[in-house]
């Protein structure tokens, strides 16, 4: 358990040693500005106002200087170098959160991921390196859900992982992406995966998307997940979505199956609310329906446009062994998820 622990907090400390020492190594400029105007008596009394904040933005750009370089190192070993500004595309967040739940009790989360554009190959390759839940980035059994895994459902398979990622162009009808990649962490435990997409129609009138992924991890062996999503605007404020997906690999306990229905709505000055009902299971567990339930969560920029605070509730069953009662557990949750080399503000959820 001490080792999980410092597995997840080295992370955030080395980035803001990195941001501070990105600040501290700043060049000066080539002439001194221009001096101003002499202020009014009663400013000058007044003294300087300190800027209590920054060092978030020393923080925010340090950890955005040290990814950008990286992604130059690595871009250049495939070719000559490029004009750094190709690699000011890298984009990614870190999110720290404590969730508590009557189930499982305390949960301290960290979760981070870059994705990293290498020009040198082609825009349709990216590299990445994050602290994933493994079942939405190799099986794909799960949708991307942000930063950490969903309340309910078994405890996701937390792993740091380093890969390279391809996607064909999206557009109506099919298109294929495709990747590999390892396990940081000894023994490494490599995977290789390939998908089939299918997508039909539109957001505001109705999407359908199939998925068919074929994937093979180390650990895992050779496996298959099906998964199907819908989507749709309702009176042009709430995205509605329904997903559910069937997983097999070699290794696992029977088909193991997922469904969820999600609600977003984004909100006035950088605010989103969202609500999911869902369960989930396994065909050959002791108990088939693990857990089903309901959660909501409020999303809001705070201090700067590129950092989220998120708190959360959820009301679950869960149930993993039949000796076990079904009774309800109640969970709570405060999440906060950091953006650099995007301002974007995204309504779905980080603590789930």
């Amino acid at each position: 358990m001490r080792q999980l622990l410092t597995t997840r907090w080295w992370v955030p400390a080395l980035l803001c040693a990195a941001a501070y020492a990105g600040a501290e190594e700043a060049s000066p400029p080539s002439s001194p500005p221009p001096e101003p105007p002499p202020a009014p008596q009663s400013e000058q009394n007044a003294g300087p106002q300190p800027n209590h904040d920054a060092w978030l933005d020393r923080t925010q750009q340090g950890v955005k200087d040290m990814v950008s370089k990286s992604a130059e190192r690595l871009d250049r070993l495939f070719g000559p170098e490029e004009d750094e500004e190709a690699y000011d595309a890298v984009t990614g967040s870190i999110a720290p959160a404590l969730l508590w739940d009557e189930f499982e009790g305390w949960q301290p989360k960290l979760r981070f991921h870059v994705d990293v554009p290498l020009p040198q190959l082609d825009h349709r390759w990216h590299a990445f390196i994050g602290r994933v839940n493994r079942d939405e980035y190799v099986s794909e059994r799960d949708p991307q859900s942000g930063a950490f895994e969903r309340q309910y459902g078994p405890e996701s398979d937390e792993q740091t992982l380093a890969g390279i990622t391809f996607h064909t162009p999206e557009k109506q009808g099919s298109h294929f992406d495709a990747g590999a990649g390892v396990r940081l962490r000894f023994p490494l435990d490599p995977y290789l995966k390939g998908s089939f997409v299918y997508e039909l129609g539109k957001s505001e009138t109705g999407l359908m998307s199939l998925r068919q992924t074929v994937f093979w991890q180390n650990s895992e062996r050779l496996g298959f997940t099906t998964r199907a999503d819908l989507e749709k605007y309702f009176d042009e404020k709430w995205l509605v979505r329904w997903t559910t997906s069937a997983t097999i690999s070699q290794n696992s306990e029977g088909v193991f199956g997922y469904s969820a229905v999600r609600a977003l709505r984004g909100l006035p000055h950088r605010r989103a609310v969202a609500v999911e009902v869902g369960f989930d299971g396994a065909t050959d567990q002791e108990v088939p329906l693990h857990e089903y339930g309901i959660k909501a969560a409020y999303r809001q920029s705070v201090i700067r446009d590129w950092l989220i605070l998120e708190v959360r509730s959820s009301f679950t069953y869960p149930k993993d062994f039949r000796w076990q009662s079904r009774k309800p557990s109640w969970g709570v949750g405060l999440g906060f998820e950091m953006f650099f080399g995007t301002d974007e503000f995204l309504a779905r959820p980080v603590t789930f």
